[in-house]
């Protein structure tokens, strides 16, 4: 049984081409590469309901949100502009491209 859930995530997002997916499903992906070197978490996953949609995710995962999950994730304001903070000069030392931002992403588990 699967069920919809929702990836709360901060980093850059990236949508791969397919030519690039054997690579994510090797795990030797440039950006999956890079991720693990700076100490970053990635993530990817088919987004698309009823379709291909892929995105990668790299940055730092914050949860994942779902009713066969957990139903709710926190974070002080702290914590989290420390996050932020980290993530974003990890993203650039790595040189992983892209604007980091907050993710809210559905997914199907």
């Amino acid at each position: 049984m699967s069920s919809e859930a929702c990836l709360v995530f901060f980093g850059v997002g990236y949508e791969p081409s397919e030519s690039e997916l054997e690579a994510l499903e090797m795990r030797r992906h440039p950006l999956m590469i890079a991720a693990r070197k700076a100490g970053l978490r990635h993530y990817w996953a088919n987004f698309g309901f009823g379709e291909e949609k892929y995105y990668v995710f790299v940055g730092a995962q914050i949860g994942i949100i779902g009713a066969e999950i957990v139903a709710e994730v926190g974070i002080p304001s702290e914590a989290f502009r420390t996050m932020i903070e980290e993530t974003t000069a990890k993203l650039r030392e790595a040189n992983v491209p892209g604007t980091p931002m907050l993710w809210l992403q559905l997914l199907s588990t």
